[in-house]
């Protein structure tokens, strides 16, 4: 379903492929017909988010997987019905935009949503963008999943926490502080950053902002992904660099490196929601302790 930017047709095709591959009966939502607005957004805000609760409350469909993100997301936001969403159940899908979407289904519904791949660039390019283990154990198997493969991880800050997951791409968690569906740590909570193509100075404006915003008050560990496209192009200044100097005086384990949504490489899958330990000193350790789905 495209509940963001629109998708090419191909992708979407070839992204439905490979989930009957993975043994799934995928069933391809249409585009709403874009209207007048702008091309950048598929279609009005309304029919999209119509077209999503249409979806969450058939008996037929168990999961919503997002075909990309883009932006937009945020938009369905104000035309969603909590309850219904809390009553249906259903797991949601996607990254980078559709952040704004998992997340609000984790902190407003109390539900389990999914950081996993979508059609786009993801599940139309098949097991060299995506990692079936960890996405078919985690939608499909009702286990705590375990310790997360994240072999290139490293430590920032060495320390232990326990918390709920919650989280996803920077720049929406921080579009979304002064409404009504801003990032609220309620509970201990350890906070998964991803980012894209940002320049250092702009992470640490963001991570300043949530600062600011008390959005770390609840947070008790951070996970960052790679980062890629974040160090200055003549390597003056890195990203980590700026994680360290917006985040200096919080005193959790900080961990980066853990290869979930903007990545060069294989993309992971992480349930949004769910308890988790993260271990950060010579090795680091990201363990999922609660099942995704039941």
């Amino acid at each position: 379903m495209t509940l963001a930017s629109p998708c090419r047709s191909e992708d979407v095709a070839a992204g439905a492929d490979q989930l009957r591959t993975l043994g799934f009966e995928p069933v391809v939502i249409a585009q709403v017909n874009a209207g007048p607005g702008p091309a950048y957004v598929a279609g009005a805000p309304m029919s999209r988010a119509a077209q999503l609760r249409d979806a969450l409350v058939d008996p037929g469909i168990a999961a919503v997987i997002a075909t990309r993100g883009g932006y937009g997301s945020a938009q369905l936001l104000p035309f969603l019905d909590w309850a219904e969403v809390r009553a249906a159940r259903t797991l949601l899908i996607g990254y980078s935009d559709i952040t704004a979407l998992l997340d609000a289904f984790a902190g407003r519904a109390g539900l389990v949503s999914v950081h996993g791949p979508m059609a786009e660039g993801r599940l139309a390019r098949g097991a060299s963008a995506f990692d079936p283990d960890s996405f078919l154990r985690i939608v499909g198997e009702p286990v705590p999943f375990g310790k997360i493969a994240a072999p290139r991880a490293r430590t920032l800050q060495p320390g232990a926490a326990r918390g709920v997951l919650r989280g996803g791409t920077l720049t929406q968690i921080a579009a979304l502080l002064g409404t009504p569906w801003a990032f609220v740590a309620a509970e201990p909570t350890i906070l998964f950053v991803d980012e894209v193509n940002e320049r250092p100075y702009r992470l640490d404006r963001l991570l300043w902002q949530l600062r600011a915003a008390g959005v770390f008050d609840g947070v008790s560990g951070v996970v960052l992904n790679e980062l890629p496209g974040c160090d200055e192009p003549d390597g003056s200044v890195t990203a980590l660099d700026a994680v360290r100097h917006a985040l200096a005086g919080f005193d959790g384990p900080i961990v980066a490196g853990v290869p979930s949504g903007h990545t060069a490489g294989v993309m992971i899958t992480l349930p949004i929601g769910v308890q988790v330990t993260l271990h950060a000193g010579t090795d680091v350790s990201l363990s999922i302790d609660e099942p995704a789905v039941a």
